[in-house]
């Protein structure tokens, strides 16, 4: 680790794949500006005018990639359009970043420029005088926050917290200590004294750990809100009311300890409709209004549109109920091992253009992890670049984002986008349908059941996968310090183009009474196995690398799972082959469209399914 002191006295330690960072602010003077910033590179030394600690570290970046290029002298003036720019990573759904990681994660988001990090904890922090709340989940203690704070700060970023004070609480329900607290499924019971207790030691955790008094109150996708304890005790409500008078509740809890409020918007947009999301039947009245509290910050989140006009009607929506409005796009790292970052970038591009337009003030990027956290942390990395480009150049194309991730990051964004390369199959050609994965469910799903099989190309897919193997090893040996997630995504596609035609061919074999193939696929089983285990070996070292061990107990029982199920479809045909048993019942069953919509030009359809419990079986988990 190299040791840098910053002017104002504090001390920073810089990761080793940063020390250059603290060595060029040696040679570098810095000066004040009412806004934005001036970077100068002249004769060997460095000049930056800032405003603001994260554009002194953003001019360190312009300088730094200078330098890289061979230049003696550089000038480059920003101001930026956005006057936050957070990046907002989930530590909620298994990987729980670790405090290390997130340094190294937050000196790159200082090159680039932002100044928040969100840290997304329904229950993984530490609350004194409650032992249960993020047990055994990986939780921060609150020295650990403190730390992280210390170091946000002194890259010139915020640390935000941002908790659930509504729904999205299933992790502490199956606790009884909870019990009271509970309405159903994941949402709090609203109306009970008990729950504002709990949300008061919430909100005073947080108080007590961290500098920000800005807090994200979450309150998203409750869409069962008095549906469950509180209409047994209380009887039917009316949704929207219930909510605004538990909203009220909290925003006095948060007031009370000093803090300024955000909430997701989409319960809002869905009570007042009637509808969805992004209906279009919603009529915003000033009675409308008058029931939305002007102290909190509505987010619009969109992570999914490939239009301008629906974040053009969504964002003109959002500034007629209230005068506080952001935006939350995504990184997609949410929907199985590898992510979908082709269609972040151009959904990103054109929300992006939108806030630009609406003059939004604060915008994010939310790196979730739905249905086990498998995707690596570090992904996100070409999307955080895209987010940070937009902001201070108002450059997006890839050319301009390859020489600023590799000034920010020193990883080659080119290299990054074949990180979708196990989902862009040839029947999802780039940029991949929106939220479509395949490779979770061709990893996941079991090779004697075949419940995706009608959706598999098996005259395309192995060779793909191959190919996307031999693409990904190369990446890991150009990148500097995150080859191990190509070498991951590497090993994936080694198991995927083994197993993803397996179930077809052996059901196939089985029904034209072909004992040879079925020999021959039953020893492919075993190879798929053998593929398997190196995978979770890969797998392991990058959890390890950029998280804590809580969680990753999960992703052993599934890989372990995979390679189990394959060892008894190896079973199953050797015992029928053999003759210890007369059928293979499994092979028997008919496959299934599972959509039948059709995917132009191509003969099979790629399918969203993120649910590993709903993937690997028809049976009750």
């Amino acid at each position: 680790m190299k040791r840098f002191e910053k002017e104002a006295g504090m001390e920073l330690i810089f990761p080793e794949k940063y020390a250059q960072i603290g060595e060029l602010a040696q040679r570098v003077t810095r000066g004040y500006r009412d806004r934005g910033l001036k970077a100068v590179l002249k004769d060997g030394k460095g000049m930056i005018e800032c405003s603001r600690d994260c554009e002194y570290y953003r001019g360190l970046s312009w300088i730094r990639q200078w330098i890289r290029e061979g230049r003696s002298e550089g000038c480059r003036e920003e101001d930026r359009a956005f006057e936050h720019l957070t990046y907002m990573v989930d530590c909620s759904r298994n990987a729980v970043p670790s405090v290390s990681f997130l340094k190294e994660l937050l000196v790159s988001m200082a090159l680039m420029g932002y100044d928040r990090l969100m840290l997304y904890t329904e229950d993984t922090y530490e609350i004194e005088g409650r032992p249960f709340f993020g047990w055994m989940r990986g939780r921060y203690a609150k020295e650990e926050l403190r730390e992280l704070d210390d170091y946000a700060m002194s890259l010139g970023i915020e640390l935000v917290p941002c908790i659930q004070t509504l729904a999205h609480l299933n992790a502490i329900f199956r606790w009884k200590a909870f019990s009271g607290v509970h309405d159903t499924a994941d949402i709090l019971s609203t109306g009970e004294e008990e729950t504002y207790a709990l949300i008061e030691d919430m909100v005073r955790t947080w108080a007590e750990t961290v500098r920000s008094r800005v807090i994200n109150i979450g309150m998203d996708e409750a869409e069962m809100i008095g549906r469950g304890a509180y209409l047994n005790r209380y009887g039917y409500r009316d949704r929207l009311s219930i909510m605004e008078k538990h909203l009220q509740r909290v925003l006095s809890i948060c007031e009370k300890y000093g803090f300024t409020c955000m909430m997701w918007s989409d319960m809002f947009f869905k009570l007042l409709s009637g509808e969805g999301y992004h209906s279009e039947k919603l009529e915003i009245t000033d009675e409308v209004r008058r029931r939305i509290p002007q102290n909190v910050e509505l987010i619009y989140w969109d992570y999914y549109s490939r239009d301008q006009d629906t974040y053009r009607r969504m964002l003109s929506n959002h500034k007629k109920l209230s005068d506080r409005v952001g935006f939350a796009g995504g990184a997609w790292k949410w929907n199985g091992y590898a992510p979908l970052l082709n269609h972040s970038i151009q959904a990103s591009r054109i929300a992006l253009s939108a806030c630009r337009e609406f003059s939004i003030g604060n915008v994010m990027v939310t790196g979730w992890g739905d249905d086990g956290g498998e995707a690596a942390q570090a992904c996100v990395l070409p999307v955080l670049c895209l987010y940070a480009e937009s902001c201070y150049a108002d450059r997006t194309d890839d050319t301009w984002l390859s020489e600023r991730m590799m000034a920010c990051t020193n990883e080659r964004y080119g290299d990054f986008l074949l990180l979708d390369l196990p989902n862009l199959t040839p029947d999802n050609p780039c940029p991949g349908r929106v939220s479509v994965g395949p490779a979770k469910y061709l990893l996941y799903q079991d090779v004697l059941l075949g419940i995706y099989d009608r959706h598999v190309d098996e005259d395309t897919y192995p060779a793909h996968f191959a190919a996307a193997a031999g693409r990904l090893a190369e990446a890991a040996d150009r990148s500097e310090s995150c080859g191990y997630l190509f070498r991951t995504l590497s090993a994936l596609c080694a198991v995927l183009e083994e197993k993803c035609d397996l179930g077809v061919r052996m059901r196939r074999a089985y029904e034209g009474g072909d004992r040879k193939a079925l020999s021959e696929l039953a020893d492919r089983a075993l190879e798929a196995a053998s593929r398997v285990d190196e995978f979770r070996r890969e797998m392991r070292r990058q959890w390890f690398a950029e998280n804590r061990p809580f969680g990753w107990e999960v992703l052993d029982v599934r890989l372990g799972g995979v390679k189990a199920r394959l060892e008894s479809a190896h079973q199953r045909l050797t015992d029928f082959l053999e003759g210890r048993t007369a059928r293979i019942e499994e092979l028997e069953e008919p496959r299934l469209l599972l959509d039948e919509r059709e995917n132009p030009g191509h003969r099979t359809l790629p399918l969203s399914d993120n649910s590993w419990r709903n993937i690997v079986t028809a049976c009750v988990m």
